[in-house]
């Protein structure tokens, strides 16, 4: 048998409802010569039997019973991809049912040492779309290097994902992403494509333990990149502390979703009708189930 164009992997924990569309949504793909790596990471819902229930040859499962974190299964993910070039997914996001076939393209047309992002459209907790986050077109260095994409967007050369693995210290396990773009960005090309391709769930989804983990990581991140004597050091790490108070405050009132709303803006009622063409065509695809 010949190798897949494109790995898949996602990992996921307790994803709910939300994993079935994240399923189907691959299986909506214009482009179909891929293999899906799925790695459970210790769920309690009925996502692992959901995922081994799911027969086609081209996804593979597996599951140990443990929880490592999201940054240690990307890189047993990685390390398990077979085709020359991996896709990033979390599990309860969607792909756009182009997503794989404008990527895969565009990574052609770049070298193994670049990585590639997409636009994508914001949903809430009912799949519904709420508005468009565009992408980064300028290159970003050093800290600013962790707003270089949107994460679960990106793709690259499998193998270059393998010479700059996630880092797998438990600071890093909400910002394994930010981390990897921080120290990669001096050497590495980072692209983004201004077409939303991928349907990031963010509205109505926010947790204050997801962000404060976050935090911690862009924490140690700034600790790492700059002189402990210097001004930029105190004026990101004051910023950041800033930020979590703030948060913290929102979040006992609240008021989380006027956070969340101002990661995007709102998308025109013929935009929107495209927006939900793209979801219509994955919520009507069937899954091969047992």
């Amino acid at each position: 048998m010949t190798s897949p164009k494109i790995s898949i992997g996602i990992s996921f924990k307790n994803p709910g409802s939300y994993f079935q569309l994240a399923l189907k949504s691959i299986f909506a793909q214009t482009f179909g010569d891929w293999e899906l790596i799925l790695i459970d990471d210790g769920s309690t819902d009925d996502s692992l039997t959901l995922a081994k229930s799911t027969k086609d040859k081209r996804v593979r499962v597996y599951g140990d019973g443990k929880s490592f974190g999201l940054n240690v299964r990307l890189n047993q993910m990685i390390q398990l991809a077979n085709a020359p070039y991996f896709f990033r997914m979390d599990a309860d996001d969607i792909m756009h049912p182009q997503r794989l076939e404008k990527q895969y393209q565009a990574l052609l047309q770049h070298d193994e040492n670049t990585v590639i992002g997409t636009a994508a459209y914001s949903i809430d907790v009912n799949s519904h779309v709420v508005g468009f986050r565009a992408s980064p077109q300028k290159q970003k260095f050093g800290y600013a290097a962790r707003h270089s994409f949107w994460h679960p967007t990106v793709a690259a050369s499998t193998k270059w994902f393998r010479q700059n693995p996630y880092s797998e210290n438990f600071i890093f396990m909400r910002s394994e992403d930010a981390e990897l773009w921080c120290r990669t960005s001096e050497k590495t090309k980072f692209l983004n494509l201004s077409e939303p391709l991928f349907y990031y769930r963010e509205s109505g989804n926010f947790s204050f333990c997801n962000y404060l983990g976050t935090s911690l990581g862009l924490l140690n991140i700034i600790h790492d990149n700059f002189n402990k004597l210097s001004h930029k050091y105190v004026y990101q790490l004051s910023k950041e502390i800033l930020k979590l108070w703030i948060v913290l405050i929102l979040d006992s009132f609240g008021m989380t979703n006027y956070l969340v709303a101002r990661r995007y803006k709102g998308l025109k009622p013929e935009e929107l009708q495209i927006a939900h063409a793209g979801l219509e065509i994955i919520q009507q695809q069937k899954l091969p189930l047992e």
